[in-house]
């Protein structure tokens, strides 16, 4: 007996019901943005284990149309579950279906495979989940069925397919001989028992199921030993063992001496352990250890996966459109290439040959990701180091340049090429000043060049520890500190004058140009120019609550005023006051600039709110998501994202209505998690390891795992610098992309 369930949680969410409401045009938009589970159940057993997780909409949708193929004729249909990151593969044979689920999350894994139903039964499964979760939707919000549509003409296609013969290729099914990847010492040789996965593939989409043709891979020694013999599909084998080859080849760029990566068995077998020495060269698969030198282990299994592709194709021509297949393939050669690279001589510690420049790392593609719409994307971390806690901001950019700055280290990265161009001793604070980083350790400030890291000067602490150092146009370096401003001669370090407002206190400041916009405790905000003389002075509302920002053409600032704030915007360069707007929240973060206007986040009796003024300082709108404690924000283009501390996501539209959500993903986040960053149409969202969010619609698009960072930073080619808590930061670059078309 089978049965398919959506789960219930969605219908008890007060914010998607309030989403859903009659009076909300965006209902129908927001129908489709319903996540929760879907079980597919045989005998009371949840063959997807409580993992087929996504909007429920176009899950079920997908599940209709790939039984209707399938009950059409079609030898086999395929339905992604991406949030859960599962495959379904419906095969029919006979008046049966059978049902594989695949967790295509490394190590992939086989979580049910080839369960038999009867088709008609699946088919009746299918429309009555579709039937229900449609009338739920209609008797929580009727207006939101519209949202609906395409499913219901799902269900209606379905109805209306009658059952067909299947259609079997053409071609006679037969054993495949061993293919052995490149030949050398290490031989990795994949053997498929069977093609008609192959043949049946039609082309034109991204199609995992007709590449799950069984079969075995085999990795022998130099001396034809058996290293290991792998039963279940070479497709995800070959691509399980190529993710390990990334693994190994960046384990030696780092000079480590030992690698171990994890192999899925078939069924419910524990997963298999690999243990490589990089330095004697010898493996062990849970056993004695044999010799298999590290490149020539990554060559045979990247000159394998290469081999699949090829075999692939020549079975089916058609296979040369498979998204998953072209994923492979790519990887496989970057890593091969990699692999050639570092046999000539590219290793850290190798010295070049006498009169031959060293060979660089050939640098990964930034062509565009492609056309279509994205599904998947990966990334692999290329650079690890240790910096202590962060030191202020963390991360400070610098043109092609990353400054990571920490207690125990400060350290500048290219993020292009994965490498530490210099490193120097801790400090309490790091900012970045042309041409120079200005670092303050203890008593002493310290200059060292951005190119090298060699120190300019060295100077002793003018005043108490400073909160900020900015540069001002064509004039002097300026420390903020406890009540006074100091301005520094970039070339000696040497005081060149003080600011020292009266009874100023804590002081904030923002460079516009060739003026220090200073904002006081007292309430004032002034400018000050290069020479250190006040250009102007304002009064504003209230004690200033952080440091001034650049957002609608204006220099503004949020001050605290009785239970509430309000924000003061200022001409920069002649500290005419444009407008001052009141506001309900008490801001937790400086003004931000969406556009033309002026974001402001923050609390209302400790529950977060976002309020949003117009150009003018006219209030646009104030919302308050169904968020806990002080929102993080992030403008994604025409949305802005908002994240709290455990993760969960709202974005807003321009008008303040919700176009998506998130939940937390599971797992712990960090104490202080790094805002979201928007880059490419993607919104990278931390907590216990980043998310990579399609920005216009919220759909997960990719994980990387085993990081939670407070600190975050993501260029034009998406690559990425994340530290942690503890001050350690990684390097994360793009491997693979997947994009339907």
């Amino acid at each position: 007996m089978i049965r398919i369930r959506t789960g219930t949680a969605w219908r008890h969410d007060p914010r998607l019901r309030a989403m859903l409401g009659p009076a909300r045009a965006a209902g129908r938009t927001a129908a489709r943005t319903i996540v929760d589970a879907l079980a597919i159940e045989v005998d009371g057993i949840d063959l997807t284990a409580g993992r087929a997780e996504g909007p429920l909409l176009p899950s079920l949708e997908a599940l209709l149309r790939a039984v209707a193929r399938v009950l059409g004729g079609a030898p086999h249909a395929t339905v992604a579950f991406p949030d859960g990151g599962l495959e379904l593969l419906v095969r029919r044979r006979g008046a049966s279906a059978l049902l594989t689920i695949v967790s295509v999350a490394r190590p992939s894994r086989v979580l049910a495979r080839d369960v038999e139903v009867e088709l008609e039964a699946l088919s009746a499964a299918a429309l009555a989940a579709a039937a229900d979760f449609c009338r739920q939707l209609a008797r929580i919000a009727p207006d939101a069925t519209r949202g609906a549509r395409r499913l219901q003409a799902a269900a209606r296609d379905l109805r209306r397919t009658g059952p067909a013969l299947p259609r079997v290729p053409s071609a006679e099914v037969r054993r495949e001989r061993p293919h052995a990847g490149r030949a050398g010492p290490v031989a990795c040789a994949f053997e498929l028992h069977e093609d008609d996965a192959l043949l049946a593939y039609e082309g034109g989409r991204p199609d995992l199921g007709s590449l799950l043709a069984p079969g075995t891979v085999t990795i022998r020694a130099a001396d034809g030993a058996e290293i290991v013999a792998l039963p279940g599909f070479p497709f995800l084998l070959l691509r399980d063992l190529n993710g390990l080859s990334r693994g190994i080849l960046d384990a030696l760029q780092r000079g480590e001496r030992e690698y171990a990566g994890t192999l899925a068995r078939a069924g419910r077998a524990a997963a298999l352990t690999l243990r490589l020495d990089l330095v004697a060269g010898r493996i062990s698969a849970g056993g004695p250890a044999t010799p298999c030198p590290p490149l020539d282990l990554v060559r045979a299994v990247s000159g394998a996966a290469l081999e699949l592709g090829r075999t692939a194709r020549a079975r089916n021509p058609r296979q040369a459109e498979n998204g998953f297949l072209l994923e492979l393939e790519a990887s496989a050669a970057e890593r091969l290439a990699l692999a050639e690279e570092l046999a000539a001589g590219d290793r850290p510690g190798a010295t070049a040959a006498p009169g031959r420049a060293p060979r660089r790392l050939r640098a990964l593609s930034q062509e565009p990701l492609g056309p279509g719409r994205l599904r998947r994307l990966g990334f692999q971390r290329r650079l690890a180091l240790d910096v202590g806690r962060p030191a202020g901001a963390g991360l400070l950019a610098a043109g092609r340049t990353l400054v990571a700055a920490g207690e125990d280290g400060l350290a500048a990265i290219d993020p292009a090429g994965a490498e530490v161009r210099w490193r120097a001793e801790g400090c309490d604070l790091a900012a970045v000043v042309p041409g120079a980083v200005v670092a303050v350790r203890g008593d002493r400030v310290t200059a060292r060049a951005l190119r090298d890291g060699h120190p300019l000067w060295t100077v002793p602490l003018p005043g108490g520890a400073p909160s900020a150092a900015i540069a001002l146009a064509r004039g002097p370096w300026a420390l903020a500190g406890h009540g006074a401003l100091t301005g520094l001669d970039p070339a000696t370090g040497g005081v060149l004058w003080r600011f020292a407002p009266p009874a100023a206190g804590a002081l904030r400041v923002r460079g516009f140009g060739g003026i220090a916009a200073v904002a006081a405790g007292t309430g004032f905000l002034y400018g000050v120019d290069a020479a250190g003389r006040v250009a102007w002075r304002v009064r504003g509302p209230g004690a200033f609550l952080g440091p001034p920002a650049a957002a609608a053409g204006a220099c503004v600032a949020a001050a605290e005023v009785g239970a509430g704030a309000a924000v003061l915007a200022v001409d920069p360069a002649s500290g005419v006051r444009l407008w001052e707007a009141p506001l309900d929240v008490l801001p937790t973060a400086p003004p931000l600039a969406w556009g033309a206007r002026v974001v402001v986040g923050g609390t209302v009796a400790g529950d977060p709110a976002v309020t949003v003024l117009q150009r003018t300082g006219a209030p646009a709108w104030t919302v308050a998501p169904d968020l806990r404690g002080a929102p993080r924000l992030a403008v994604a283009g025409p949305l802005l994202a908002i994240q709290d501390a455990s993760g969960a996501l709202v974005a807003l539209a321009r008008d303040g209505e919700v176009r998506w959500t998130r939940p937390a993903s599971p797992g712990v986040p960090p104490p202080a998690p790094a805002a979201p960053v928007s880059t490419r149409g993607l919104l990278l969202a931390a907590g216990d390891g980043i998310a990579c969010l399609d920005a216009r619609t919220g759909e997960l698009l990719g994980t990387i795992p085993g990081v939670a960072p407070v600190r975050l930073f993501a260029d034009d080619a998406l690559r990425i610098v994340a530290m942690d808590a503890d001050g350690v930061v990684s390097v994360l670059t793009l491997t693979t992309h997947l994009s339907v078309v």
